[in-house]
């Protein structure tokens, strides 16, 4: 049985925070305020779902990544009598490196079967003084690929989808069409140009940014933002590596025309709805934390139709368990479909996630939004940060405490 999980509430509040604008009623930078969230130090990796054994592929088929610069998790041995002695010393460490770091947002982590822990920090809204929990909402960026790539493998499971088909049969008078596959959008290898600005804050790029005012609804935004993607001449044409934003948007079209329903509607009913994950959507509601810092910029890509399949996905951390609890548990697609997602096509990259040995991992942001979804195909590693300040870093935390955990290895 998991042990009970420490939750750290009501916190000082940063320099930053009361610098910054409040959300809700102090200030306009996002329409939703917060009702009470539920807290307590309940398992919230709980229900753990068993494995359909009939439907398990080898474990050893993840394949470890070929950059030999990182460490491979698959081939770490944790000291699980030593993490028992420490378990203090584990947990005042992660700590220190929020604090240090000026993390501000919700974290779990779980290493093994005897370190399991979860810990918030800062406001999720400061106008309604709701600290931010494991049940606070936030703008997940790149995880959103992983969910639309698992629901183009539920079509080709459910509905005979080909990733060799090439787009021309959703985008006909798309000039590049023709040479492109759905393949191609899911290993970033199409060459299609992308429509985020990804600097230190992601932006519309600078041509497409020209053509949106701010004032369109969801579809009128998505329009435009298609006839710019499809309007567009490859940067490349070899097959390489070239991560765009672009074919994830795509990807959530090509959804939409296979299922006969909407991107959102076919995530909701072959990915939430099995795995009961009752807070994730693609819109905010009460739940959903405010930005702390927003430029106007960055902030325009919170806007509904923005970020759709690529980057629009909102969620928090007890929804992101039950999702690696039920899609490594084979609740959503079988074992064969997760090795193909899981597969390193080139750059430690698979269909959506970056791979690393058996370790799975999504990076992203936001406007002032990040987050870090990392978990291992046995669910033994299991790291979530999501966060709603700019200047938080859920990567960079990750990568520390992960470090840090390497003095209790054999």
């Amino acid at each position: 049985m998991s042990r009970l999980i420490k939750s750290l509430l009501c916190l000082t509040m940063s320099a930053l925070i009361l610098l910054s604008a409040g959300c809700g009623n102090d200030s306009g930078s996002s329409g939703s305020e917060l009702s009470d969230t539920e807290k307590n130090t309940k398992n919230v990796s709980e229900p753990s779902n068993p494995v359909d054994k009939s439907k398990q592929a080898s474990i050893d088929e993840f394949a470890a990544s070929a950059d030999s610069a990182r460490i491979d998790d698959s081939r770490i041995n944790y000291n699980t009598l030593e993490i028992k002695r420490n378990i203090e010393e584990i947990e005042d460490t992660l700590e220190n490196y929020m604090t240090l770091y000026k993390f501000r947002g919700a974290v779990y982590t779980k290493v093994g079967n005897d370190f399991e822990y979860h810990t918030e920090k800062g406001v999720a809204n400061q106008g309604a003084h709701v600290d931010n929990s494991i049940y606070t909402g936030f703008y997940t960026g790149s995880v959103t690929k992983l969910f639309t790539s698992v629901a183009v493998m539920k079509l080709v499971e459910d509905n005979g989808l080909s990733l060799d088909t090439t787009i021309d049969k959703y985008f006909p008078k798309c000039s590049y069409a023709k040479d492109v596959t759905i393949k191609q959008l899911l290993t970033m290898t199409s060459g299609i140009p992308n429509y985020i600005d990804r600097g230190y804050i992601k932006t519309l790029t600078p041509s497409l940014r020209e053509s949106v005012s701010g004032e369109e609804d969801s579809k009128e935004l998505h329009s435009i933002i298609i006839k710019w993607i499809l309007s567009q001449k490859r940067q490349s044409e070899d097959n390489s590596y070239f991560f765009s934003d672009s074919n994830y948007y795509l990807l959530g079209d090509i959804i939409a025309a296979e299922s006969k329903m909407s991107y959102e509607e076919y995530i909701e009913k072959t990915i939430l709805k099995p795995v009961f994950m009752t807070k994730t959507s693609f819109a905010a509601n009460e739940t959903t934390a405010c930005p702390y810092i927003s430029s106007e910029q960055s902030k325009l890509l919170l806007n509904e139709g923005m970020g759709y399949s690529s980057l629009g996905l909102i969620s928090n951390v007890s929804d992101l368990l039950r999702f690696i609890d039920g899609l490594m548990s084979y609740q959503i697609l079988t074992a064969d479909s997760l090795l193909e997602i899981f597969k390193d096509y080139g750059n430690g990259f698979g269909y959506g996630v970056f791979i690393n040995g058996n370790r799975v991992s999504c990076i992203g942001g936001l406007d002032a939004y990040s987050a870090k979804l990392s978990f291992s195909t046995d669910r033994n590693l299991i790291f979530v940060a999501l966060s709603n300040y700019l200047g938080s870093d859920p990567n960079y935390l990750h990568n520390k405490f992960r470090n840090y955990m390497l003095k209790y290895s054999n």
